[in-house]
């Protein structure tokens, strides 16, 4: 990622004690965790979404499409769509049943 412009930001000893933590857990920098909640305030808003696309997403959270159909729909591979999801606090449905895992 090309720096464009240094930001100073002074942090509380706890919240640097858990940003520290919460960095090496994910073996990311803490700028690197800042940059990536920076982003994920200003991602694009669901009601900037095409209409249709937003019906996708509503019947995706009601169970009612799949992920590979609401990836479609969005015009993005099922990877990418998981991360979008992720970034945009959409819980992915990924639920089975005990008896699923002797078919997995």
């Amino acid at each position: 990622m090309p720096q464009d412009a240094t930001l100073h930001v002074k942090l509380d000893s706890t919240t640097d004690i858990k940003l520290k933590k919460l960095a090496y857990e994910q073996g990311k920098s803490k700028g690197q965790l800042v940059r990536e909640a920076l982003s994920a305030c200003y991602q694009t808003a669901m009601d900037d979404l095409p209409l249709r696309q937003r019906r996708a997403i509503a019947a995706y959270q009601g169970g009612y499409i799949s992920t590979g159909k609401l990836a479609r729909e969005m015009g993005m591979h099922v990877l990418e769509l998981r991360g979008w999801l992720k970034e945009h606090g959409i819980a992915l449905n990924t639920t089975f049943a005990e008896k699923d895992t002797a078919h997995a």
